[in-house]
């Protein structure tokens, strides 16, 4: 079955299916309380839905079914316990959001320009890769191998490959994995298909805003670091729910959004998580780009100073 066909059977369905997690996706523990629980179709989670301008009638789909965000007793990770099943979410990604539904989304919620948008994202990632080409050992003489993981369209891979590096990505979009391909840069579906590719032990591997998506997210990362050189590098960036239980406005429910950010992570969470997979956190070096001496000054002073975030640098330290 194609899998055109397999998404139209779903939908004519009528319906979601959910599956349960029930045991903490960091520690294990099956010592769990909720934070924020009821129905999809219930006020105001059916009017923050409908601010999301999916292109299918979500909230009909949805009918009676009932989401509930949890916290962990243990370790303090909190995330949601019913998520869909591996078909919707596959039918969520690849066709409920598309870029009518992201331009949509846009217009209604940035501030800034589209200009001003798309110059603050080209300094941000190549301030990243100035912190690469610091971080990754020196010794070398070979091409520094990146890994983009939830790589979209491929821009920062793009960036990327200009500086030099030898670059790689995987998106399960499929929609998305064709608009990268078009680059010529090699886009996969999974970390296995990596094999088919000579790409060697990689070097820095980044996860923007995809741990937050994902119904294990642990094992993800010890995947990740399984093909990572030893002393590799890590970026991990994902929306920061600290002090979010039951939101209160469409960008904190966004943030704990029970049908796409299923993992709700703070600074402290996200740290464990990745050391649990086999990382060292590391500061984060400054990086300069730009032509204003008061933002050189602002950088600077994080040597400092560094705030608590959900943008974070680590190191993989495998065991002897």
């Amino acid at each position: 079955m194609t899998k055109h066909n397999l998404n139209s059977e779903l939908l004519s369905k009528k319906s979601v299916a959910f599956r349960e997690r029930s045991h903490c996706i960091s520690c294990g523990s099956s010592k769990l309380h909720p934070l924020w629980q009821g129905k999809f179709t219930s006020e105001p989670t059916r009017s923050f839905i409908e601010k999301c301008h999916y292109s299918e009638d979500v909230i009909a789909l949805l009918k009676e079914e009932t989401f509930s965000l949890i916290s962990c007793d243990t370790c303090g990770m909190v995330f949601h316990q019913r998520i869909l099943t591996p078909e919707w979410l596959n039918l969520l990604y690849s066709q409920w959001i598309n870029d009518a539904q992201i331009e949509r989304m846009e217009a209604e919620y940035q501030t800034d320009n589209k200009r001003e948008i798309l110059f603050e994202r080209g300094r941000r990632d190549t301030k990243h890769l100035l912190r690469l080409r610091k971080l990754i050992k020196s010794n070398t003489t070979e091409q520094f191998r990146i890994l983009d993981y939830g790589c979209g369209d491929g821009d920062f891979l793009a960036l990327a490959k200009l500086f030099g590096f030898k670059v790689c990505g995987i998106d399960f979009s499929s929609t998305r994995h064709e608009r990268a391909a078009k680059t010529d840069i090699p886009i996969f579906n999974n970390l296995g298909s990596l094999k088919f590719y000579d790409m060697g032990k990689i070097q820095a591997v980044t996860l923007f805003q995809v741990l937050e998506h994902l119904e294990d997210p642990l094992a993800t990362l010890k995947q990740i670091a399984n093909k990572m050189e030893d002393k590799g590098i890590l970026i991990v960036e994902v929306s920061n729910c600290r002090g979010i239980s039951q939101p209160k406005s469409f960008l904190e429910f966004h943030a704990v959004h029970p049908l796409e950010h299923i993992n709700a992570f703070t600074p402290i969470t996200l740290k464990k998580m990745c050391e649990q997979a086999g990382f060292v956190s590391l500061k984060r070096i400054p990086a300069h780009v730009t032509t204003s001496f008061v933002n050189t000054l602002q950088t600077e002073g994080l040597r400092f100073i560094q705030p608590n975030q959900t943008q974070q640098y680590f190191r993989l330290q495998k065991s002897s």
